[in-house]
């Protein structure tokens, strides 16, 4: 039985065991399904709100071997012809040019130099001012994304944030937002809605959910900016996010198990320093990040609610990648010593994730994938899956 249509608009989709036969992939996408009866059949490839269905036709004593153009997740939507892709708003970056990666994912396109065509995003993702490279097809200002009024926000899966100019509220930032503003945000992750933020834009997390996350130094916004009780903000305690001159670490390593074994070993750029790349194989417990700007202090386990139980429910920050702070020590283990999280997620209370990296996507216009390039393109799909555990309101 085909499934039902995606919502196109955010929603909460909550893990549930899919009918009939199902696997799970491994960390590089191989997957088998055995003992099925001969017949007619739909075929569903999902990671989160990105679908891949088609019919496959099984006869007696077969076995299939499908190409990859029938396992590949689709870059364009096209739901008649079983082609799912989340929607996109993206804030147009200064510093991070996150619409580098997506048109290398084939979210648009990119030129010979692997900079974005800006003319492609149309029909493809929305564009939304904020003294970005690709301002001039934004379709809005980022003001009006995040309202109370018509909540825009709410038509779309994904929001980036990348690093940029603080050009929201005339420059002035979240601080200078107006309460409706930094409600209609934490109102979007709740229904379900995925937040990626990178570097300097960092306010966009840690302003609005200031718990999880203490960024170093005196750009952080301190855990005592939110009232729970009340749900309102002293946004006289907001940090700015704009962390230090650091701009490279030598020494990066993907701590989550899948992440890990999906990137080590691929080919492609690897940075070099001062923007340059060279050619090699990417070794997943020690590779080299530029565009850093920030750093996470420290991560906090923050109670979001109560089950249907009466039970606490607590959200655990998760690091994806961890490195140095200031090269040295020679490889990361663990947190501490030198090393701390470069890339976060977080699940407040509600069904949505926020994504927070000190580092930005995309630094500097080059042909291929660097590593930080291929965590993204992992976690714009990790982000998307379902939500499990109990759904506090």
């Amino acid at each position: 039985m085909r499934p039902p249509p995606i919502p196109q608009e955010v929603h909460c989709d909550q893990c549930v065991d899919p009918p009939g036969k199902h696997v799970f992939t491994d960390a590089r996408g191989a997957f088998e399904i055995a003992n099925i009866v001969p017949g007619t059949y739909w075929l569903v490839i999902q990671k989160g709100t990105f679908r891949l269905e088609q019919e496959i036709v099984v006869g007696e004593y077969a076995t299939i071997d499908l190409p990859p153009e029938q396992t590949t997740l689709p870059s364009e939507h096209d739901p008649a012809n079983g082609k799912w892709v989340p929607r996109i708003a993206i804030a147009s970056g200064f510093w991070d040019q996150i619409e580098d990666i997506l048109g290398k994912m084939g979210l648009g396109e990119v030129d010979a130099s692997g900079t974005f065509v800006p003319a492609s995003a149309a029909g493809v993702f929305d564009v939304y001012s904020n003294g970005g490279a690709i301002d001039h097809v934004a379709i809005a200002p980022l003001e009006t994304l995040f309202n109370m009024t018509d909540m825009r926000m709410m038509n779309y899966h994904i929001i980036f944030i990348p690093c940029s100019q603080q050009t929201f509220s005339g420059g002035a930032g979240l601080a200078g937002a107006p309460p409706e503003t930094l409600t209609a945000i934490r109102e979007f992750v709740k229904a379900g809605g995925k937040l990626y933020v990178t570097d300097w834009s960092g306010e966009w997390a840690d302003n609005i959910f200031p718990e999880q996350i203490t960024l170093k130094g005196d750009t952080d916004t301190p855990a005592s900016a939110w009232d729970p009780t009340t749900e309102t903000w002293n946004t006289a305690l907001f940090g700015d996010a704009d962390g230090f001159s650091t701009t490279e670490a030598q020494h990066a390593r993907a701590v989550d198990e899948g992440l890990n074994q999906w990137l080590d070993g691929q080919r492609g750029p690897l940075v070099q320093g001062g923007g340059s790349y060279a050619e090699g194989t990417i070794d997943a417990d020690n590779f080299a990040i530029e565009g850093k700007f920030d750093f996470i202090e420290r991560l906090t386990t923050v109670q979001v609610g109560m089950d249907d139980e009466g039970l606490p429910v607590f959200d655990e920050p998760k690091a994806w990648v961890i490195g140095d702070e200031d090269g040295t020590p020679a490889t990361c283990t663990g947190t501490g010593d030198g090393c701390s999280p470069f890339t976060v997620t977080f699940e407040p209370a509600g069904c949505g994730r926020v994504l927070y990296s000190t580092y930005h996507t995309a630094d500097n216009p080059h042909v291929g994938l660097v590593p930080q390039e291929r965590v993204l393109l992992y976690l714009i799909m990790e982000i998307g899956v379902c939500k499990s555990g109990p759904i506090v309101e």
